[in-house]
């Protein structure tokens, strides 16, 4: 279970990383899958997501990591040259990754893979 933990963790911080090449990288080498509020919405779930598997004791870290994640590379994206911060772009990857979070400690809280954090 461990080793299995360890794969899903540098799942995520891979994961992490790519996130901030789309976001600060050049637009024409960022992948197009669906519309860009899915795109957006959708790596920050799965990422978070990746993340609440990989340190289920922390959930709430992570969704809150997901959301300050969101804010600074936005921000960074003021200093990206042909990049278009924008609220709506961090509503979007927030409402993702706190959704991620939540969705995955619901479902490690069904299966009883491991109990609930305490606060």
């Amino acid at each position: 279970m461990e080793a299995a933990r360890r794969v899903v963790a540098a799942l995520a911080w891979a994961l992490a990383v790519f996130i901030v090449f789309a976001t600060w990288g050049p637009q024409a080498l960022r992948p197009h899958l669906a519309s860009a509020a899915v795109e957006r919405f959708g790596a920050y779930f799965v990422t978070t997501a990746a993340f609440v598997l990989a340190y289920p004791t922390r959930p709430a870290l992570s969704g809150i990591a997901a959301v300050v994640f969101a804010v600074v590379l936005e921000l960074g994206q003021f200093l990206a040259p042909g990049r278009d911060p924008g609220l709506r772009d961090v509503i979007e990857k927030a409402l993702g990754g706190i959704l991620g979070a939540a969705v995955t400690t619901g479902f490690l809280c069904f299966a009883k893979v491991v109990p609930p954090s305490q606060p």
